[in-house]
């Protein structure tokens, strides 16, 4: 239990973290639903039900700051709740900003620090949508019904009606006491009152068992520690304590301002023998300014003070005092190194089904199944192996009887004795040979059986195997489409811009290391589509299109790929415009004439952009290049399609997981590479003629399309036969960027398993990684996209290089 709530655990801060960030997202997503929904019930319980878990778990961890501001937020949402206060434009747009706050706050306890930035301007804009009366309550409009306390577990079966001791603990509970800690060890009943109009009334028993526990060892509480860890509120609290700690140094931990009333501090073992309470009368809290500082409360001491429910406007901001912001350092600094640890970790906890694990285990035990199957099958090869010796050695020696029964037989017909006497005398002796072996051969067919049966069995049960540990990483993608709503929301209000965000999909599935990496090329097309596609709300009106705008954003599954579409009903991409960008940075030259496809395909070049103005949200020519290298980084690929005056589309395919794909295994000389099925876009062998050269490298014509060559062994380093008959190709890349790579042989497909590269190996141009075959040889899997722009730098430098000849 003392474990658990130990705020330096890192289990415990990493929990805390993951589902802190559950939290927060919660809360943000069902805001949002409340300005288009105002009398959604489900969503504002759902926002309330956040808040207060929020609030409890940090102040769990000790994270006081963020339980106190959160606390604020929890009285404004039960506001709400209660229909004393309205939804409108204004209340969402300040809890939207407490969010921010909020946010922060966990951002830097990840970081191993203290939010220190003065909070008391958006507390009052918190404040000021409380009713009247509010502040005075003091946070008591989220106290539930005061339950009574909870009974003490029953006595033990030995003793069913044992006496009670005045500690308030029967004989034998208190005989539980003694005997877990050491014999001369004192224990302490430590009785806490609560203020019931304190801020933090219903985690109160928390915090106090928070600072006790780091001068001691809290060995039992009254009620029990899961009913104070259920955020109730309990006007008195025992806690059972054992420590060397003087009664008054136990005091300072549990006489908390704001939290604590009084503390009544008795050794049991004097209430048990008659004694004299070592303790002195309950004492309330001293002023603030005079009592000793616990450690627990010194993050509630550092933390700004929420604004009064009561005030009737936002004071300034003023900054913040230098002793609080001293010793919220401190506290930062005390499990800093945890915290930061735990903050970096709770990205990696996966939420998994239950069902899939359950699934998995049914497929483990038909392994185990299994695996005996082929134990029995080894055991009957064994006894068949024994069986072939022994049918080798009656063989042998019926053929050595024969052998030496010859000259007798030959003697037998010189003197006269019939040949078919001496055949029968064989047949009967010897004749069985021929039918030695028919019993084994029998055996050996029936266990070869077996053992393919068998063999198949497990593969079926290897493939369900993999594919039931790659769907417990799968995530649903709006774990990143939840993120939109907010974004489209606040850059709508900056552009002045009516736009309707329109998600399909979210429940798709891909591997979680996918998602990581997905969040910034999605969100770089989003923000492009609501700056450059969605037209002012003046030119809307000019074109006949709703003030309103729409962005879809949609998710599907195609195969084991997977499709994000990105659309808007916008002003679509203005080819002329592109191509004069183009012609002024000098990508193309003035004369180049360019299809439809291949001006969308520029916007794509770095730096590119036909904004006119820089601002915050474009201008600087570096969102699209993003999305480009993100996706191509996971083997995926992004195409553009537009029409002007409809609107623009981003279409990105990606494969679903990165830790295993399809792959073309090729050799190339000795070695072996295995080319992503994805990226491949068809194979073909050509004769050595077909091969062209134009301005001084290789291209070849396939159906009109003159596609640039790149010999791998010549790339890699590698001796080859290259005077064949006929030259294996393999093209890749996409559509409007194809690249065929010369191999030596086509080996086929085959499931690759990615093993990344480490060391020396890391920054090796052109391979992703290494994959090991099924024979034991290592297979270097290839980076199409970066051998793709080798290929092109290659065609460049050569091109200079025969430029400055030329000079």
């Amino acid at each position: 239990m003392s474990d658990y709530l130990d705020p330096n655990n890192e289990e415990l801060l990493k929990d805390f973290f993951s589902e802190a960030q559950m939290q927060v997202d919660t809360l943000e997503q069902n805001i949002l639903v409340l300005e288009n929904e105002g009398g959604n019930h489900d969503a504002v319980d759902e926002i309330f039900r956040a808040a207060h878990t929020l609030k409890g778990g940090s102040a769990t961890v000790e994270m006081m700051e963020l339980s106190h501001f959160t606390h604020l937020v929890e009285d404004v949402l039960d506001a709400i709740r209660s229909n004393q206060l309205s939804i409108n434009e204004d209340v969402v747009d300040t809890l939207l900003a407490a969010i921010d706050v909020i946010k922060a706050m966990l951002a830097r306890r990840m970081e191993g620090s203290v939010y220190q930035e003065n909070t008391s301007e958006i507390e009052g804009r918190l404040s000021v949508l409380l009713p009247e009366g509010a502040g005075k309550k003091k946070g008591a409009a989220t106290k539930v019904a005061v339950p009574k306390p909870v009974a003490p577990p029953p006595p033990l079966p030995a003793a069913p009606n044992p006496p009670k001791a005045s500690s308030g603990l029967t004989e034998y509970e208190m005989l539980e006491l003694r005997e877990a800690v050491d014999a001369d060890m004192p224990i302490y009943r430590v009785s806490v009152k609560f203020d019931e109009n304190g801020l933090m009334n219903t985690v109160g028993g928390i915090q106090v068992y928070a600072s006790l526990k780091s001068s001691g060892t809290i060995l039992k509480t009254v009620p029990n520690f899961e009913a104070l860890y259920e955020d109730n509120f309990f006007p008195t609290v025992d806690y059972y304590f054992a420590s060397r700690k003087t009664v008054e140094d136990i005091r300072r931990y549990v006489v908390i301002p704001d939290v604590s009333l009084s503390a009544d501090i008795i050794n049991i073992d004097n209430m048990v023998e008659g004694k004299a309470p070592a303790a002195a009368k309950p004492q309330p809290v001293a002023p603030q300014s005079a009592a000793p500082k616990p450690a627990a409360s010194a993050a509630s001491a550092a933390a700004p003070k929420p604004v009064s429910a009561s005030a009737a406007a936002p004071k300034p901001a003023t900054a913040a005092p230098k002793a609080e912001g001293e010793e919220a350092a401190k506290i930062g600094g005390a499990g800093a190194a945890d915290a930061k640890k735990a903050g970096k970790e709770a990205g990696s906890i996966l939420r998994v089904d239950s069902k899939r694990i359950d699934d998995l285990l049914n497929l483990v035990s038909e392994t185990v199944i299994t695996k005996a199957t082929f134990n029995q099958i080894s055991n009957q090869f064994s006894d068949l192996l024994n069986d072939l010796h022994g049918l080798e050695a009656a063989y042998r020696e019926k053929i050595k009887g024969l052998f030496d029964s010859l000259p007798t037989y030959l003697e037998n017909i010189q003197n006269g004795k019939s040949i078919k006497d001496i055949r029968k005398e064989i047949n009967d002796e010897y004749g069985d040979i021929f039918s030695l072996f028919d019993g084994f051969e029998a055996s050996i067919k029936n266990n070869v059986g077996k053992f393919r049966s068998t063999s198949q069995n497990l593969g079926r049960i290897t493939g369900e195997l993999q594919e039931g540990v790659m769907r417990i990483r799968m995530v649903p993608i709006s774990q990143i489409f939840s993120r939109f709503p907010r974004l489209v929301r606040d850059l709508s209000k900056s552009l002045n811009k009516k736009i309707n965000l329109v998600i399909e999909g979210e429940d798709t599935e891909l591997d979680k290391s996918v998602i990581e990496d997905l969040l910034d090329p999605i969100m770089h097309s989003v923000r492009n589509s609501i700056d450059h596609g969605i037209e002012s709300l003046e030119d809307r009106k000019a074109a006949g299109k709703p003030e309103e705008g729409m962005v879809l954003l949609k998710a599907a599954n195609e195969g084991n790929m997977i499709l994000i579409e990105i659309a808007d009903d916008g002003k679509g991409i203005d080819v002329e415009a592109v191509k004069s960008k183009a012609i002024e940075r000098g990508i193309i030259s003035p004369n180049k004439i360019l299809t439809d496809v291949e001006a969308f395909n520029l916007i794509f070049e770095p730096g590119f952009s036909t904004a006119k103005t820089i601002t915050a949200i474009s201008g600087r020519g570096v969102g699209l290049d993003v999305v480009r290298r993100s996706i191509e980084k996971l083997n995926g690929t992004v195409t553009v399609t537009s029409e002007k005056g409809k609107g623009t589309k981003f279409i990105i395919k990606l494969p679903l997981t990165l830790a295993i794909i399809q792959g073309l295994l090729v050799r190339v000389g000795t070695e072996i590479y295995s080319i992503p099925i994805t990226s491949v876009i068809e194979s073909l062998r050509i004769k050595p003629e077909d091969i062209r050269m134009i301005d001084n490298y290789e291209v070849f014509n396939i159906r009109n399309d003159v596609i640039s060559l790149l010999r791998l062994n010549r790339l890699f380093g590698i001796r080859t036969e290259e005077h064949q008959d006929y030259n294996f190709i393999v093209i890749v890349g996409t559509a409007e960027k194809k690249m065929g790579f010369m191999v030596d042989s086509l080996i086929g497909e085959e499931d690759v398993v990615i093993k990344p590269l480490r060391d020396q190996y890391t920054n090796s141009p052109g391979i992703a990684g290494a994959s090991i075959l099924g024979d034991g040889s290592v297979s270097l899997i290839i980076d199409v996209s970066q051998l793709l722009e080798l290929g092109l730098h290659k065609e460049m430098e050569e091109r200079r290089l025969r430029e400055a000849s030329v000079r």
